[in-house]
Protein backbone atom coordinates (compact mmCIF):
# COMPACT_ATOMS: atom_id res chain seq x y z
CA UNK A 1 0.00 0.00 0.00
CA UNK A 2 1.41 3.09 -1.12
CA UNK A 3 2.00 5.27 2.24
CA UNK A 4 3.06 9.37 0.72
CA UNK A 5 4.41 12.19 3.34
CA UNK A 6 3.46 15.90 2.70
CA UNK A 7 4.95 18.85 4.34
CA UNK A 8 2.26 21.99 4.06
CA UNK A 9 2.15 25.19 5.87
CA UNK A 10 0.34 25.61 8.76
CA UNK A 11 -3.06 28.32 8.56
CA UNK A 12 -6.10 26.85 7.19
CA UNK A 13 -5.31 27.72 3.32
CA UNK A 14 -2.40 25.93 3.92
CA UNK A 15 -3.82 22.96 5.74
CA UNK A 16 -7.34 22.27 5.93
CA UNK A 17 -7.78 22.75 2.41
CA UNK A 18 -4.57 19.65 1.42
CA UNK A 19 -6.05 17.73 4.02
CA UNK A 20 -9.87 18.09 2.54
CA UNK A 21 -8.36 16.87 -0.88
CA UNK A 22 -6.77 14.35 0.85
CA UNK A 23 -9.65 12.43 1.77
CA UNK A 24 -11.25 13.08 -1.60
CA UNK A 25 -8.31 11.25 -3.39
CA UNK A 26 -8.14 8.78 -0.57
CA UNK A 27 -12.08 7.81 -0.92
CA UNK A 28 -11.13 6.84 -4.69
CA UNK A 29 -8.09 5.26 -4.17
CA UNK A 30 -8.57 3.95 -0.68
CA UNK A 31 -5.06 1.79 -1.31
CA UNK A 32 -3.37 4.97 -0.87
CA UNK A 33 -2.63 7.00 2.39
CA UNK A 34 -0.71 10.57 2.98
CA UNK A 35 -0.03 11.87 5.69
CA UNK A 36 0.64 15.69 6.19
CA UNK A 37 3.14 17.91 8.43
CA UNK A 38 2.77 21.58 8.55
CA UNK A 39 4.92 24.51 9.05
CA UNK A 40 4.62 28.02 9.77
CA UNK A 41 4.70 30.52 7.90
CA UNK A 42 8.87 31.84 8.16
CA UNK A 43 9.49 28.07 7.67
CA UNK A 44 7.65 28.02 4.30
CA UNK A 45 9.39 31.39 3.52
CA UNK A 46 13.00 30.27 4.48
CA UNK A 47 13.28 26.27 4.72
CA UNK A 48 15.48 24.74 1.77
CA UNK A 49 13.78 22.31 -0.90
CA UNK A 50 16.41 20.01 -0.87
CA UNK A 51 15.87 19.66 3.51
CA UNK A 52 12.55 19.22 2.67
CA UNK A 53 12.77 16.57 0.02
CA UNK A 54 15.13 14.28 1.84
CA UNK A 55 12.33 13.91 4.42
CA UNK A 56 8.99 14.41 2.73
CA UNK A 57 7.15 13.03 -0.70
CA UNK A 58 4.93 16.11 -1.28
CA UNK A 59 6.08 19.66 -0.12
CA UNK A 60 3.90 23.14 -0.76
CA UNK A 61 6.67 25.36 -2.30
CA UNK A 62 7.67 28.58 -2.97
CA UNK A 63 9.09 29.64 -6.62
CA UNK A 64 12.19 31.06 -5.82
CA UNK A 65 13.38 27.65 -4.76
CA UNK A 66 12.94 26.44 -8.16
CA UNK A 67 16.49 26.83 -9.04
CA UNK A 68 18.37 25.47 -5.86
CA UNK A 69 16.03 22.69 -6.06
CA UNK A 70 16.61 22.12 -9.95
CA UNK A 71 20.49 22.86 -8.99
CA UNK A 72 20.88 19.87 -6.09
CA UNK A 73 17.92 17.17 -8.04
CA UNK A 74 16.06 17.63 -5.17
CA UNK A 75 12.38 17.39 -7.38
CA UNK A 76 10.78 15.36 -9.71
CA UNK A 77 10.30 16.48 -13.09
CA UNK A 78 6.41 16.25 -13.99
CA UNK A 79 6.63 16.48 -17.34
CA UNK A 80 8.20 13.47 -17.19
CA UNK A 81 5.12 11.92 -15.42
CA UNK A 82 2.18 13.87 -16.61
CA UNK A 83 1.24 14.06 -19.99
CA UNK A 84 1.42 17.41 -22.12
CA UNK A 85 -1.93 17.82 -22.42
CA UNK A 86 -2.57 17.95 -18.49
CA UNK A 87 0.18 20.84 -18.39
CA UNK A 88 -1.01 22.87 -20.94
CA UNK A 89 -4.49 22.47 -19.50
CA UNK A 90 -2.85 23.96 -16.17
CA UNK A 91 -0.80 26.68 -18.30
CA UNK A 92 -4.01 27.85 -20.58
CA UNK A 93 -5.87 28.01 -17.06
CA UNK A 94 -3.41 29.71 -14.95
CA UNK A 95 -3.98 32.89 -12.33
CA UNK A 96 -1.47 34.78 -14.07
CA UNK A 97 2.41 33.48 -13.92
CA UNK A 98 1.46 31.24 -11.23
CA UNK A 99 1.95 28.17 -13.67
CA UNK A 100 5.59 28.86 -15.23
CA UNK A 101 6.76 30.11 -11.90
CA UNK A 102 7.61 26.19 -11.42
CA UNK A 103 8.66 26.06 -15.03
CA UNK A 104 12.66 26.26 -15.56
CA UNK A 105 14.99 24.62 -17.46
CA UNK A 106 12.44 23.20 -19.48
CA UNK A 107 10.85 21.35 -16.95
CA UNK A 108 7.89 21.46 -14.60
CA UNK A 109 8.96 21.15 -11.53
CA UNK A 110 5.88 21.78 -9.03
CA UNK A 111 2.01 22.75 -9.77
CA UNK A 112 0.33 25.59 -8.93
CA UNK A 113 -2.25 24.61 -6.60
CA UNK A 114 -2.78 28.18 -5.24
CA UNK A 115 -2.54 31.62 -6.34
CA UNK A 116 -1.84 34.64 -4.63
CA UNK A 117 -0.65 38.18 -4.64
CA UNK A 118 0.25 41.55 -2.85
CA UNK A 119 -3.37 43.13 -2.86
CA UNK A 120 -5.11 45.33 -0.53
CA UNK A 121 -7.35 45.00 2.45
CA UNK A 122 -9.87 46.67 4.52
CA UNK A 123 -13.11 46.39 7.28
CA UNK A 124 -15.95 47.09 5.53
CA UNK A 125 -17.97 48.31 8.73
CA UNK A 126 -14.84 50.59 9.35
CA UNK A 127 -14.06 51.67 5.51
CA UNK A 128 -17.71 51.58 3.86
CA UNK A 129 -16.13 52.65 0.61
CA UNK A 130 -14.38 50.87 -1.94
CA UNK A 131 -10.53 50.46 -1.50
CA UNK A 132 -8.66 53.47 -3.27
CA UNK A 133 -7.17 52.56 -6.78
CA UNK A 134 -4.28 55.19 -6.80
CA UNK A 135 -1.32 55.58 -4.90
CA UNK A 136 -2.08 59.35 -4.24
CA UNK A 137 -5.79 58.29 -3.03
CA UNK A 138 -4.42 55.95 -1.20
CA UNK A 139 -2.02 57.67 0.48
CA UNK A 140 -4.14 60.80 0.85
CA UNK A 141 -7.04 57.81 2.90
CA UNK A 142 -3.99 56.64 4.77
CA UNK A 143 -3.77 60.14 5.95
CA UNK A 144 -7.32 61.02 6.84
CA UNK A 145 -8.78 58.00 8.32
CA UNK A 146 -11.43 57.97 11.05
CA UNK A 147 -10.65 58.71 14.38
CA UNK A 148 -9.76 55.39 16.00
CA UNK A 149 -9.26 54.11 13.09
CA UNK A 150 -5.54 52.51 11.93
CA UNK A 151 -3.83 51.63 8.85
CA UNK A 152 -1.44 48.97 8.52
CA UNK A 153 1.37 47.47 6.09
CA UNK A 154 3.04 44.11 6.94
CA UNK A 155 6.63 45.07 6.97
CA UNK A 156 8.47 42.23 8.85
CA UNK A 157 11.69 41.64 7.29
CA UNK A 158 10.23 39.04 4.90
CA UNK A 159 7.14 41.31 3.59
CA UNK A 160 9.07 44.59 3.64
CA UNK A 161 11.19 42.91 1.03
CA UNK A 162 7.73 42.18 -0.75
CA UNK A 163 6.46 45.40 -0.24
CA UNK A 164 9.49 46.90 -1.70
CA UNK A 165 9.34 44.70 -4.65
CA UNK A 166 5.66 45.47 -5.72
CA UNK A 167 6.76 49.43 -5.19
CA UNK A 168 9.80 48.40 -7.77
CA UNK A 169 6.95 47.21 -10.17
CA UNK A 170 4.86 50.39 -9.73
CA UNK A 171 7.90 52.70 -10.21
CA UNK A 172 9.24 50.85 -12.96
CA UNK A 173 6.09 51.44 -14.35
CA UNK A 174 6.04 55.20 -14.17
CA UNK A 175 9.45 55.31 -15.49
CA UNK A 176 7.78 54.43 -18.25
CA UNK A 177 9.68 50.58 -18.43
CA UNK A 178 8.21 47.82 -19.83
CA UNK A 179 6.69 45.72 -16.76
CA UNK A 180 4.19 43.01 -18.50
CA UNK A 181 6.94 40.81 -20.95
CA UNK A 182 9.32 38.59 -18.70
CA UNK A 183 12.69 38.95 -18.92
CA UNK A 184 15.60 37.06 -17.81
CA UNK A 185 14.64 33.87 -15.77
CA UNK A 186 10.66 35.35 -15.85
CA UNK A 187 11.51 38.17 -13.80
CA UNK A 188 10.44 41.80 -14.78
CA UNK A 189 12.83 44.15 -16.95
CA UNK A 190 14.06 46.47 -14.24
CA UNK A 191 15.66 42.87 -12.60
CA UNK A 192 18.71 42.23 -14.67
CA UNK A 193 21.51 39.73 -13.99
CA UNK A 194 23.61 42.71 -12.34
CA UNK A 195 20.61 42.77 -9.70
CA UNK A 196 17.46 45.34 -9.32
CA UNK A 197 17.54 48.83 -11.33
CA UNK A 198 19.00 50.93 -8.66
CA UNK A 199 16.97 54.50 -9.52
CA UNK A 200 14.30 52.08 -9.83
CA UNK A 201 14.97 50.72 -6.23
CA UNK A 202 15.58 54.56 -4.73
CA UNK A 203 12.07 55.13 -5.76
CA UNK A 204 10.48 52.18 -4.61
CA UNK A 205 12.32 52.53 -0.87
CA UNK A 206 11.32 56.22 -0.63
CA UNK A 207 7.32 55.21 -1.09
CA UNK A 208 8.10 52.13 1.19
CA UNK A 209 9.46 55.09 3.82
CA UNK A 210 6.50 57.71 2.78
CA UNK A 211 3.98 54.64 3.53
CA UNK A 212 5.58 53.49 6.79
CA UNK A 213 5.43 57.11 7.88
CA UNK A 214 2.04 57.10 8.03
CA UNK A 215 0.54 53.76 9.14
CA UNK A 216 0.74 52.07 12.68
CA UNK A 217 4.38 51.60 13.87
CA UNK A 218 3.41 48.08 14.53
CA UNK A 219 3.86 47.10 10.93
CA UNK A 220 7.13 46.68 11.00
CA UNK A 221 6.40 43.48 13.37
CA UNK A 222 4.11 42.18 11.37
CA UNK A 223 3.25 39.26 9.09
CA UNK A 224 -0.01 39.14 6.90
CA UNK A 225 -1.29 37.01 9.09
CA UNK A 226 -0.48 38.98 11.78
CA UNK A 227 -2.48 41.85 10.51
CA UNK A 228 -4.92 39.90 8.86
CA UNK A 229 -6.15 38.19 12.42
CA UNK A 230 -5.78 41.36 14.22
CA UNK A 231 -8.27 42.71 11.91
CA UNK A 232 -10.77 39.80 12.03
CA UNK A 233 -10.08 39.97 15.60
CA UNK A 234 -11.60 43.55 16.04
CA UNK A 235 -8.22 45.61 15.57
CA UNK A 236 -9.49 49.12 14.19
CA UNK A 237 -7.50 48.22 11.35
CA UNK A 238 -9.61 49.88 8.55
CA UNK A 239 -7.15 49.87 5.34
CA UNK A 240 -3.68 48.17 4.44
CA UNK A 241 -2.90 48.94 1.27
CA UNK A 242 -0.49 45.92 0.11
CA UNK A 243 -0.83 43.09 1.59
CA UNK A 244 -1.37 39.35 0.54
CA UNK A 245 -4.60 38.15 -0.40
CA UNK A 246 -6.26 35.33 2.02
CA UNK A 247 -9.62 34.92 1.01
CA UNK A 248 -10.55 32.59 4.39
CA UNK A 249 -10.61 36.39 5.82
CA UNK A 250 -13.43 37.11 3.49
CA UNK A 251 -15.64 34.39 4.36
CA UNK A 252 -18.71 35.13 6.26
CA UNK A 253 -17.72 33.70 9.90
CA UNK A 254 -14.16 32.83 9.83
CA UNK A 255 -13.17 35.64 12.43
CA UNK A 256 -14.99 38.14 14.59
CA UNK A 257 -15.40 41.24 11.80
CA UNK A 258 -15.16 40.48 8.03
CA UNK A 259 -12.16 41.50 6.26
CA UNK A 260 -12.91 42.37 2.29
CA UNK A 261 -9.69 42.49 -0.39
CA UNK A 262 -9.51 44.75 -3.54
CA UNK A 263 -6.90 45.35 -6.14
CA UNK A 264 -3.54 46.80 -5.05
CA UNK A 265 -2.84 50.69 -5.80
CA UNK A 266 -1.52 51.44 -9.17
CA UNK A 267 -1.02 54.16 -11.23
CA UNK A 268 -4.03 56.27 -12.75
CA UNK A 269 -5.65 54.07 -15.30
CA UNK A 270 -3.26 51.04 -14.98
CA UNK A 271 -2.66 47.84 -13.08
CA UNK A 272 1.05 47.03 -12.62
CA UNK A 273 0.94 44.26 -10.61
CA UNK A 274 2.54 43.06 -7.66
CA UNK A 275 4.61 40.36 -6.32
CA UNK A 276 3.50 37.37 -6.98
CA UNK A 277 3.03 34.48 -4.34
CA UNK A 278 1.27 31.46 -4.11
CA UNK A 279 1.87 27.70 -3.44
CA UNK A 280 3.38 24.96 -5.78
CA UNK A 281 2.89 21.13 -4.84
CA UNK A 282 5.95 19.50 -5.75
CA UNK A 283 7.15 15.82 -5.60
CA UNK A 284 10.69 14.41 -4.07
CA UNK A 285 12.81 12.88 -6.49
CA UNK A 286 13.55 9.91 -3.89
CA UNK A 287 9.72 9.54 -3.48
CA UNK A 288 9.26 5.93 -3.50
CA UNK A 289 5.92 5.75 -5.21
CA UNK A 290 6.47 8.79 -7.93
CA UNK A 291 3.52 7.58 -10.18
CA UNK A 292 0.71 7.92 -7.48
CA UNK A 293 2.39 11.10 -5.88
CA UNK A 294 2.02 12.64 -9.11
CA UNK A 295 -1.50 11.71 -9.55
CA UNK A 296 -2.42 13.01 -5.94
CA UNK A 297 -0.14 16.34 -7.45
CA UNK A 298 -2.48 16.13 -10.61
CA UNK A 299 -5.93 15.49 -8.70
CA UNK A 300 -5.31 18.71 -6.02
CA UNK A 301 -4.21 21.16 -8.97
CA UNK A 302 -7.92 19.41 -11.10
CA UNK A 303 -10.64 22.02 -11.32
CA UNK A 304 -13.11 19.44 -9.79
CA UNK A 305 -10.60 19.41 -6.66
CA UNK A 306 -9.85 23.03 -7.11
CA UNK A 307 -13.61 24.73 -7.44
CA UNK A 308 -14.34 21.64 -4.96
CA UNK A 309 -13.10 20.22 -1.42
CA UNK A 310 -9.96 22.48 -1.70
CA UNK A 311 -11.62 25.73 -2.27
CA UNK A 312 -14.66 24.65 0.34
CA UNK A 313 -12.25 23.76 3.14
CA UNK A 314 -10.52 27.15 3.02
CA UNK A 315 -8.25 26.63 0.11
CA UNK A 316 -7.07 29.54 -2.15
CA UNK A 317 -7.35 27.79 -5.93
CA UNK A 318 -4.12 28.34 -8.39
CA UNK A 319 -6.44 27.23 -11.53
CA UNK A 320 -8.33 30.46 -12.64
CA UNK A 321 -12.05 28.68 -13.33
CA UNK A 322 -11.90 28.85 -9.92
CA UNK A 323 -11.05 32.11 -9.63
CA UNK A 324 -14.27 32.74 -11.65
CA UNK A 325 -16.73 30.32 -10.43
CA UNK A 326 -19.91 32.31 -8.97
CA UNK A 327 -20.45 30.52 -6.19
CA UNK A 328 -16.47 30.51 -4.62
CA UNK A 329 -16.94 34.54 -5.58
CA UNK A 330 -20.23 35.06 -3.56
CA UNK A 331 -18.36 32.00 -0.93
CA UNK A 332 -16.07 34.79 -0.15
CA UNK A 333 -17.72 38.31 -0.85
CA UNK A 334 -15.90 38.32 -4.25
CA UNK A 335 -12.69 37.90 -2.93
CA UNK A 336 -11.36 36.63 -6.43
CA UNK A 337 -13.38 39.07 -8.88
CA UNK A 338 -11.81 42.00 -6.92
CA UNK A 339 -8.18 41.07 -6.96
CA UNK A 340 -8.19 38.93 -10.05
CA UNK A 341 -6.90 41.65 -12.05
CA UNK A 342 -3.48 42.48 -9.82
CA UNK A 343 -3.02 38.93 -9.89
CA UNK A 344 -3.34 38.08 -13.96
CA UNK A 345 -0.79 41.69 -13.85
CA UNK A 346 1.90 40.21 -10.88
CA UNK A 347 5.72 39.20 -11.54
CA UNK A 348 8.03 36.43 -10.30
CA UNK A 349 10.62 36.95 -8.43
CA UNK A 350 14.25 35.83 -9.51
CA UNK A 351 14.65 31.95 -8.83
CA UNK A 352 18.70 31.49 -9.52
CA UNK A 353 20.66 29.63 -6.73
CA UNK A 354 21.57 31.95 -4.15
CA UNK A 355 18.32 33.71 -4.40
CA UNK A 356 16.45 32.48 -1.08
CA UNK A 357 19.56 33.70 0.78
CA UNK A 358 19.61 36.73 -0.80
CA UNK A 359 16.09 37.30 -0.46
CA UNK A 360 16.21 36.69 3.38
CA UNK A 361 19.35 39.11 4.00
CA UNK A 362 17.70 41.80 2.13
CA UNK A 363 14.72 41.65 3.87
CA UNK A 364 17.00 42.39 6.91
CA UNK A 365 18.96 44.84 5.63
CA UNK A 366 16.25 46.93 4.27
CA UNK A 367 14.07 46.06 7.91
CA UNK A 368 17.47 47.52 10.37
CA UNK A 369 18.08 50.43 7.65
CA UNK A 370 14.53 51.70 7.40
CA UNK A 371 14.74 51.62 10.95
CA UNK A 372 18.14 53.21 12.03
CA UNK A 373 17.38 55.77 9.28
CA UNK A 374 19.86 54.75 6.83
CA UNK A 375 19.70 57.01 3.26
CA UNK A 376 17.79 54.81 1.03
CA UNK A 377 20.92 55.14 -2.03
CA UNK A 378 22.92 53.64 0.81
CA UNK A 379 21.03 50.67 1.16
CA UNK A 380 20.70 50.08 -2.75
CA UNK A 381 24.13 49.96 -3.17
CA UNK A 382 24.01 47.17 -0.22
CA UNK A 383 22.05 45.58 -1.92
CA UNK A 384 23.57 45.66 -5.29
CA UNK A 385 26.68 44.23 -3.69
CA UNK A 386 24.49 41.52 -1.39
CA UNK A 387 23.38 39.98 -5.02
CA UNK A 388 26.74 40.39 -6.47
CA UNK A 389 27.84 38.05 -3.46
CA UNK A 390 25.16 35.89 -3.16
CA UNK A 391 23.57 35.43 -6.25
CA UNK A 392 24.90 33.07 -9.19
CA UNK A 393 23.78 33.93 -12.81
CA UNK A 394 20.45 32.74 -14.21
CA UNK A 395 20.34 28.82 -15.71
CA UNK A 396 18.61 28.17 -18.60
CA UNK A 397 15.23 30.68 -18.85
CA UNK A 398 12.04 28.74 -17.67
Amino acid sequence: MPHLRGMTWSHPRGSDSIRAATEAFTAERPDVTVEWAARSLREFEEVPVEDLASRYDLMAIDHPFVGEAVRTGALLRLDEFLPAEVLADLERHAVGPSHRSYTMAGHQWALAMDAAAQVSAYRPDLLPTEPPRTWDDALDLVSKLPSGVTAELPANPVHLWSTFLSLCQHGAADRGIDTTTPGVGGRPAWWPDTGIDPDVAVAALDRVVELLGKVDPISLNRDPIQTLDAMAAGAPIGYVPLIFGYSNYARPGYGGHLVRFGDAPSLPGTNAGTMAGGVGLAVSARCADPEVAVEFAAWVVSPDCQRGPYFQAGGQPGDRRAWTDTAANAATNGFFEDTLATLDASFLRARNPGYPAYQHRGGELLHKGIRDGEQNAHLVRELRELWRQTVTPEGPAG
